[in-house]
């Protein structure tokens, strides 16, 4: 078994996963497009990570929220850029999220918070 690359430890973070749902769960609640209001994210499953020229994109299943009780299995890309690499741990904000209700799919691009000095 290979050890994980440092860019690719975030697969392995329970609690940034959890605050991505969060966040994410945020996002879709406070979006202008009110159809997306319904949905939510109850977990993320990551399963690969793949570098890319911006940073790193970690794809897997998405277990997403309709309503009051029902979950589907969406596949899901989220794209964490290159500055954020090992330190995810600093906090982010969802910069877009783009749902796609027929092929049941989540895009998530992510930035790292800005500090205020």
């Amino acid at each position: 078994m290979t050890e994980r690359s440092n860019r690719h430890r975030v697969m392995d973070d329970s609690h940034f996963w959890t605050a991505l749902a969060y966040g994410a769960c945020g996002w879709l609640h406070d979006s202008e497009d009110a159809s997306l209001r319904r949905f939510w994210i109850d977990d993320f499953l990551p399963e690969n990570a793949a570098n890319t020229k911006f940073g790193v994109d970690v794809d897997g299943i998405a277990w997403v929220g309709e309503g009051p009780r029902d979950q589907h299995p969406y596949r899901f890309v989220v794209s964490i850029p290159q500055k954020m690499l090992g330190r995810w741990e600093q906090g982010f904000t969802i910069e877009q999220l783009v749902l796609d209700e027929v092929e049941q799919t989540l895009q998530v691009q992510i930035v790292g918070e800005r500090r205020v000095a």
